[in-house]
């Protein structure tokens, strides 16, 4: 039976890191194609791969689907930590426990769990290998040491470090076990940065890594179990949600599956925002472009326009060159000519006039028939 969820870096990264790159992607294009057939009726045309359209509507999907797949991670590795437990909790004891209550309280755990007051060889095996199990765990908690380096290590440390006696021998061996993971992760995201893999969240990575380490080496190295898991953390978990209260050790394994999936996360997930953040500034660029140029070619029109309009009136009025009023009167009757001309000319003024002179035609109509 074991006492608590191993923290290492195991398969279960493996297994992510493949869901990250490969699985969600091939699930995302299988979700599109489906969400096509509910939603676009048949016969409508689809967007074609390679649009713009098809290209929006996948990163929707993966955006969507990374959510979603790093809310699942975090609540995994949550349940996981409190299903395993841990020497405390299945002792029946809180973690400030003193040496008094932690023995009679084992005493008690004897009596209704010795093998000796099993009946039955089937279950006295299974009983014996429990009380075993329960007898582990109090020797690790009476043990000052041992339960300091259990706190803030879990058991891996002490079946790794079998030969250490005081607590600095313990510290020693978790701070050079940090810096020989931390520095073997660093090594591979550099090379295969170096070799082109990887680039994509790069920045993130390595400050997971660094802040990973940090927050270790210092739970490592202090007498408590940190003022914010302590004061906030822990007394949130148990008075309100009624949860077991968390070890530092537990805290590490949650932080690190947490880094992890968030940098996997920002990873993927940034590039896909600034993607579509690009290509609407690029859209609004050449919306804006295209509106100027409009606006020019409109102006340079009526300027055109406006001159050749000119020219013909100088054209017109050239036999009264000498005779200003004439010429006035000239001017002001080309004018109305004109202005009527364009306003009869308009599609939706004879429209309107045709509309009025048919009222009209109905009404005279009516005021003949009632005459008669």
């Amino acid at each position: 039976m074991a006492i608590e969820a191993k923290g290492s870096f195991d398969s279960d990264t493996i297994t992510a890191f493949i869901a990250w790159y490969f699985l969600i992607p091939l699930g995302a294009s299988w979700l599109q194609s489906i969400l096509y057939s509910i939603f676009i009726r048949a016969g409508d045309p689809r967007p074609q791969h390679g649009s713009p359209r098809f290209a929006r509507h996948r990163r929707q999907i993966l955006l969507a689907i990374y959510v979603a797949y790093f809310a699942f991670v975090i609540y995994e590795v949550d349940f996981k930590v409190h299903r395993s437990g841990n020497a405390y909790t299945h002792l029946g004891v809180p973690f400030d426990v003193e040496e008094k209550a932690l023995a009679s309280r084992f005493r008690k755990l004897t009596m209704r769990y010795h093998p000796d007051k099993i009946q039955g060889t089937a279950d006295r095996e299974s009983a014996n290998e429990y009380y075993v199990f329960l007898k582990h765990a109090r020797d690790l908690l009476m043990d000052p040491s041992k339960r300091f380096a259990y706190d803030r290590f879990g058991p891996d440390i002490i079946r790794q470090c079998r030969d250490c006696l005081t607590t600095g021998e313990y510290v020693k061996h978790a701070l050079r076990s940090i810096a020989s993971r931390y520095g073997a992760l660093a090594a591979f995201l550099l090379g295969a940065n170096a070799l082109g893999f990887l680039k994509e969240g790069a920045y993130w990575r390595c400050l997971s890594l660094v802040a990973l380490a940090a927050y270790e080496a210092r739970t490592a190295m202090r007498p408590d179990h940190g003022q914010m898991v302590a004061n906030y953390v822990n007394p949130i978990l148990f008075s309100r949600l009624g949860r077991q209260p968390y070890l530092p050790f537990q805290v590490i394994i949650l932080l690190r599956k947490s880094a992890l999936s968030m940098a996997q996360f920002l990873g993927l997930a940034v590039p896909l925002w600034r993607e579509d953040a690009r290509k609407a500034a690029k859209a609004g660029e050449d919306s804006d472009e295209a509106r100027q140029q409009q606006v020019d070619r409109l102006e340079r029109v009526v300027r055109e326009g406006s001159q050749l309009a000119s020219r013909l009136v100088d054209m017109e009025t050239m036999p009264y060159r000498h005779n200003e009023r004439a010429k006035s009167d000239l001017k002001a009757a080309m004018k109305r000519y004109m202005m009527t001309n364009a306003v009869h000319m308009d599609r939706e003024v004879r429209n309107a006039m045709g509309q009025s002179y048919a009222r009209r035609h109905a009404r005279g109509r009516g005021g003949l028939a009632r005459g008669t």
